[in-house]
C-alpha cells in the first residue's frame, strides 16, 4: 500500500453529488453497537480517496449485516443502484469464510453476503486491521499528540502500534519499509489484563472473583470503565449500583462522584500502561496511536497526565518510553478510510 489518500471530515459526512465513474465500492465497519456504511469514490488523482453518505446504524436494529446493507442502500439517495465490489471492516475475529463478531451476536458467511448483495469482490478485514491500513494516509490534522512527542508523517519507515477503546478493545500494528505497509492484525485486546500498581491490583482481585481470568479488554473498553467504578466503589466499602460507561463519564465530567473521577483517571493510566506493553512488545518506537469516541469526553488534560505516566513507567525503559510519540486519533471515520484504501489498492 502506497501513496497518500486523504479523506476530509466534509467529504465524508455529506456530499450526495459525486462522481458515480469513479465509485470504487461499498464501505462499512462493524462494530458490536454500531454499524456504518459509506461509499468509496476515487478522487482527481491516484492518491485521493473521498468517502461519501456516511450513515450510522444500531446493530440491533438489523438481524444481520446484509438486512443493514440493504437498508443503506435502499434508503439512501443518490447512491449507484448497482454496486459489485466493497470492503468492510468488523470488530471481531475473520477465519476463513466465517465472521464472528465478538462484542455482538452477530456472525455471517462472506460468500452468503457476497451473494445477496451480488458483489463480484468483497473484502472483509479486522476493523483494527482497516485503521492500519488508514495510517499511511492521516494527517497531522488528524491526530491529537499525547505529551511533547509528535509522530512523523507520513510515516517511511519503522512500527506504529494502535489501539482503540470502544466497545471491546482493538490492538494492530503497522510496518512502514520506504512508504510501503504491511499491517498486523491481532487480538491483543484479549491478552492478560497486567496491573502495575496496588490500586489496579486490587482492582485485579476484584475482577478475579467476578471473571475468573481477566482480559485487558474487561477494563479497556465502555463495560471495562462500568467495571473499574464498581471495584472502586466495592473497593472502598460502598456498594452502590452498577453504572454504564456513559454514565460514569458525566458523573466525572461534573465531579459529582469521585470514585467516576478516579475510574476515568485510572482508566487512562491503565491505557497507558497497556500501550507502552504494546510499544515495547512490536518495537513501536515511531509511536502508538490509540482511537475511541469515548475518549473524547474525558478531560484532555487528565487524560494526557495519566497516560503518559502509565505509558512511560516501565522501570529501565523509562527513559526510551519519554521519546516515544502518544497520539489520539480525531479523524471521524478512520476505519472506512482504512477499508476505502483497500478497495483502492486491490
Amino acid at each position: 500500500m502506497t501513496g497518500n489518500t486523504a479523506l476530509s471530515s466534509a467529504d465524508s459526512t455529506g456530499g450526495e453529488k459525486f462522481d458515480h465513474s469513479a465509485v470504487l465500492g461499498l464501505v462499512a465497519d462493524v462494530g458490536g453497537t454500531h454499524i456504518r456504511f459509506g461509499i468509496a469514490v476515487g478522487g482527481p488523482d491516484d492518491h485521493t480517496i473521498n468517502v461519501h453518505c456516511v450513515r450510522r446504524y444500531a446493530v440491533r436494529a438489523h438481524e444481520s449485516i446484509s438486512h443493514a446493507a440493504q437498508y443503506y442502500r435502499n434508503a439512501t439517495p443518490g447512491i449507484p443502484a448497482s454496486l459489485n465490489r466493497a470492503a468492510v471492516a468488523v470488530a471481531g475475529r475473520v477465519d476463513a469464510d466465517r465472521v464472528q463478531l465478538t462484542n455482538s451476536g452477530w456472525s455471517f458467511s462472506a460468500r452468503a453476503l457476497s451473494e445477496s448483495q451480488r458483489f463480484q469482490q468483497l473484502r472483509i478485514v479486522n476493523d483494527f486491521e482497516a485503521v492500519g491500513h488508514a495510517v499511511g494516509a492521516l494527517r497531522t490534522a488528524d491526530l491529537q499528540a499525547i505529551g511533547a512527542q509528535r509522530l512523523t508523517l507520513p510515516m517511511k519507515q519503522g512500527v506504529c502500534a494502535i489501539v482503540g477503546v470502544g466497545t471491546g478493545l482493538g490492538v494492530g500494528g503497522v510496518i512502514a519499509n520506504q512508504g510501503v505497509f504491511s499491517v498486523l492484525a491481532t487480538e491483543g485486546g484479549h491478552a492478560s489484563f497486567a496491573p502495575s500498581s496496588e490500586q489496579s491490583i486490587e482492582v485485579l482481585r476484584w475482577l478475579r472473583k467476578k471473571y475468573g481470568r481477566v482480559s485487558a479488554e474487561r477494563v479497556l473498553s465502555g463495560g471495562g470503565l462500568s467495571n473499574l467504578y464498581s471495584a472502586l466503589s466495592e473497593i472502598a466499602g460502598q456498594h452502590v449500583p452498577e453504572l454504564s460507561a456513559a454514565e460514569v463519564t458525566t458523573r466525572a465530567a461534573n465531579g459529582s462522584d469521585e470514585n467516576c473521577v478516579e475510574a476515568v483517571g485510572l482508566f487512562c493510566e491503565v491505557l497507558g500502561s497497556f500501550a507502552g506493553d504494546l510499544a515495547l512488545t512490536l518495537g513501536a518506537w515511531q509511536g502508538v496511536l490509540i482511537s475511541g469516541a469515548m475518549l473524547a469526553h474525558f478531560d484532555r488534560a487528565m487524560l494526557e497526565r495519566r497516560i503518559r505516566q502509565g505509558f512511560e513507567y516501565k522501570g529501565r525503559f523509562t527513559p526510551a518510553m519519554r521519546n516515544v510519540p502518544v497520539e489520539t486519533i480525531s479523524h471521524p471515520h478512520v476505519e472506512l478510510l482504512g477499508a476505502a484504501r483497500l478497495l483502492r489498492n486491490s
